[in-house]
């Protein structure tokens, strides 16, 4: 299995814990920090496919900085891609600050009740990405896709933050399309120990995505 596959895999489960608890907030902070710790992973990830003899080590064997890691990365398209450096520095810049709200979560005490917004995690993971998308290009999409159910948590996030900005009428559209999703038959249903969901809740959605395929993913695609 490749390396971009393994990091696929992760994202996806930083995407899961995002789904999981959207209404109570509990999980938004784990998933930021994972999804920046997607982001070092990616520009690593990059940098060493680029050059095998690439390390994050400085010569005195200390780890490199996130900054040093991005600056390396910015190197490389300057160099060889200077048309889309720009966009890279744009989406770093949104990293840099995600960065630093990150640390402030584990360096001061006193900010040990500070939170993020669902919103904050959807422009995290798009950014991701759209990142992921620009340095791997058609690699990136097909690991994707082949990535557990993040093709369909792709366009969720992507419908998501469509929502919290142009076009709020999106979400209801969503909404409507995971309440016509059919119920899973597979299997006997037990008479006991069962726990009943009602649509807009983050079990029933996480059921949608986990069941509801690439029909699912197709009729999502549509509102985008």
């Amino acid at each position: 299995m490749s390396q971009l596959r393994y990091l696929m895999s992760e994202i996806c489960t930083g995407a899961e814990i995002y789904y999981t608890g959207r209404e109570g907030g509990q999980y938004l902070k784990t998933s930021f920090v994972l999804c920046d710790d997607y982001t070092e992973l990616t520009s690593k990830l990059f940098l060493k496919e680029k050059n095998p003899g690439w390390s994050d080590k400085k010569s005195n064997n200390h780890f490199k900085g996130y900054q040093d890691i991005q600056k390396d990365v910015r190197k490389v398209f300057r160099f060889a891609r200077s048309q889309a450096l720009p966009t890279v520095e744009a989406l770093h810049q949104m990293m840099k600050q995600r960065r630093e709200r990150r640390n402030e979560f584990f360096h001061s005490t006193h900010l040990l009740d500070l939170n993020v917004t669902p919103r904050e995690c959807v422009e995290a993971f798009c950014d991701l990405l759209d990142y992921g998308k620009l340095l791997f290009g058609m690699s990136w999409s097909s690991e994707l896709e082949g990535a557990r159910n993040l093709g369909t948590l792709a366009v969720m996030l992507r419908l998501e933050r469509k929502g919290f900005g142009d076009d709020p009428s999106v979400t209801p559209r969503v909404n409507d399309v995971l309440k016509a999703m059919e119920r899973n038959r597979k299997g006997r249903v037990a008479s006991k120990g069962a726990h009943v969901t009602v649509s807009g809740e983050d079990f029933y959605t996480r059921m949608c995505v986990l069941y509801g395929g690439p029909e699912l993913k197709d009729k999502l695609s549509t509102l985008l």
